[in-house]
């Protein structure tokens, strides 16, 4: 044995293990889409790779014939495998292969596995001109169904490369990266497991050198990279075409000709498409919706609010027209059209009964309650030694509330209704004011500032607003013995300023917290508190942050409102 010789059989031998091991993974998870496959062909590469170093070797371990039939068995493992791994692959789902076409599909391998157990009785694989102990695989003199086993083989292999090749086209992200490391292994195995007979007939190369297992552990590396690195088994590939293809969008591509290029499903059913479309103009297919051609000869549109007659029924779309560019240049259009008449519906329901309840708060309510109020004192007045005054009191106690409730919707009214900027305001003064005016109107309150002068936010012109409605709410929320205890004050960070209402009354009911934070009132929970859904949305408009909290010092809740400071 030479030291060449030798060297190259170890390397084969080494080639094979690592393969092995992507081998051994893969059927650990052979219940993902095209690990099967993906495990069939690394053993058929592995297997593959240790026969031709068992032939390398200059001392004769098995007959050719015996060598060559346990090699054409892993040989149709990868034959096998790649197809059921390109299938799943972009199926992403495990097929069933039906037994009649796998019973085709087996003809050719099963007569060529039987052939070459045989040869020395016909030699329609291996010529009896075959060296009995050849070097390689170089040496063999081919028999009629070793080339027909060949051409089977790369008629299988060829095909799933195309597929993948079709899928790169519309692939982004990682499914991309998939694709082409899948590829580009593809690329380095397959003529890698022909090397031996395209090279055969150079005499500068020795026989026994063969770079199969070399050029598969590359492939295997590549494969691997996509497995580990790209996660092949559990990112499912969804290509644009697909995408496009099971959107609820209407989306219709035209040329700078205005030739149709592409339509998809939706497309098709929203404008009564049948039979081929592809290569008409636009006007053949949207003749009956003009609103459909104007806004494409207008151009580049976002969002435009169009209605079509569809179904027999007037439906309501978003349409927008949008270039298709290719570098600098434009090369045609593209139309998409969402339905939103549902939404639109919904709109004018919500409209209609937040005028309802608009005009039953700012009217029916609010006048109702106060005339109910000033009964209530009325009476209070004029009955005797206060028999009735608790009673009267929680009258009264429960109108001022559906008054203030009154007040605060009215105010959320305003602020979801009208448009305006942020502006420059100076917390010092608007809080002095607030706490003035309640402290008056509340004798037995105390109200603490510590808001430096000058401090300015950039905020909603209802900030204001949403300060008093916190000093508010934590005076008629308290219930404890003594008078309230109330500090506001403020903290300044780089950009931004803390604005603190802090209290020492029992906090506001967690109900109340869980529905700010989930953005919606439930049937199951009600939050009372209009006021501080006006308060988030004052600082949501503001682009602050609203954190309710206990306050450790004072015992009672913390609202932390971060407002961005004023340039």
């Amino acid at each position: 044995m030479t030291s060449a010789e030798q060297s190259v059989t170890f390397l084969m031998l080494i080639c094979a293990v690592p393969i092995g091991g992507l081998a051994a993974y893969a059927f650990r998870k052979r219940d993902e889409p095209g690990a099967r496959g993906f495990f069939l062909c690394e053993l058929g590469m592995a297997g593959w790779s240790v026969q031709l170093a068992l032939l390398t070797w200059p001392v004769q371990i098995a007959p050719v014939f015996v060598n060559t039939t346990i090699r054409h068995v892993f040989q149709i493992l990868v034959i096998l495998g790649w197809p059921l791994l390109v299938v799943e692959y972009t199926r992403r789902e495990r097929v069933r292969i039906p037994r009649s076409w796998l019973a085709i599909l087996c003809v050719v391998p099963v007569v060529t596995v039987v052939l070459t157990a045989t040869n020395p009785w016909h030699y329609l694989v291996l010529a009896p001109e075959t060296p009995s102990n050849p070097a390689g695989i170089a040496e063999f003199v081919l028999g009629p169904w070793y080339i027909v086993h060949i051409g089977f083989a790369v008629t299988l292999v060829m095909v799933p490369a195309g597929l993948l090749a079709q899928d790169l086209r519309s692939a982004v992200g990682d499914h991309r990266r998939q694709l082409l490391l899948l590829i580009a292994g593809w690329a380095i195995g397959f003529p890698g497991a022909l090397n031996t007979y395209l090279f055969r007939n150079v005499d500068a190369v020795p026989p026994f050198v063969d770079l199969t297992p070399v050029l598969f552990l590359v492939t295997a590396v590549l494969w691997g990279l996509a497995l580990f690195r790209y996660q092949l088994f559990a990112l499912a590939p969804v290509s644009r075409r697909k995408a496009v293809e099971t959107m609820a969008d209407a989306l219709v591509s035209v040329d700078t000709d205005g030739t149709i290029v592409d339509v998809n499903p939706a497309a098709r059913t929203l404008f009564d498409i049948e039979g081929n479309c592809i290569g008409n103009d636009l006007e053949s297919i949207c003749g009956d919706h003009p609103a459909v051609l104007e806004q494409y000869e207008r151009g580049e549109t976002t969002g435009t609010e169009i209605s079509l007659e569809a179904d027999g029924e007037r439906r309501h779309f978003s349409m927008d027209v949008r270039p298709i560019e290719q570098g600098t240049r434009a090369t045609g259009t593209l139309l998409l059209l969402r339905d939103i008449t549902a939404l639109k519906e919904r709109e004018q329901e919500l409209d209609l009964l937040k005028q309802v309840l608009s005009r039953v708060f700012r009217h029916n309510i609010r006048n109702e309650l106060t005339i109910l109020r000033g009964h209530a004192e009325i009476v209070q007045e004029q009955t005797d030694h206060g028999r009735f005054d608790d009673h009267i009191d929680e009258i009264l106690a429960n109108t001022d509330r559906i008054l203030r409730h009154s007040e605060n919707a009215k105010a959320l009214e305003t602020i979801i209704d009208v448009e305006t900027g942020d502006e420059s305001v100076r917390l010092e003064p608007v809080v002095t004011r607030y706490a003035r005016t309640y402290a008056s109107e509340h004798p037995s309150v105390e109200i603490d500032t510590d808001v430096a002068a000058g401090v300015t936010v950039s905020a909603h012109p209802s900030v204001g607003r949403a300060l008093e409605e916190l000093i508010q709410n934590a005076i008629v929320h308290y219930d404890g013995a003594g008078s309230a205890h109330i500090v506001v004050r403020a903290r300044t960070a780089h950009d931004t300023i803390e604005l603190v209402v802090a209290d020492d009354g029992p906090g506001i009911d967690p109900h109340e917290i869980e529905t700010l934070d989930a953005g919606e009132e439930t049937d199951l929970q009600h939050g009372s508190g209009i006021g501080l859904w006006m308060v988030e949305l004052v600082v949501r408009k503001s682009g602050g942050s609203v954190r309710i909290d206990d306050d450790p010092e004072l015992g009672g809740t913390r609202v932390c409102i971060e407002l961005p400071r004023a340039e």
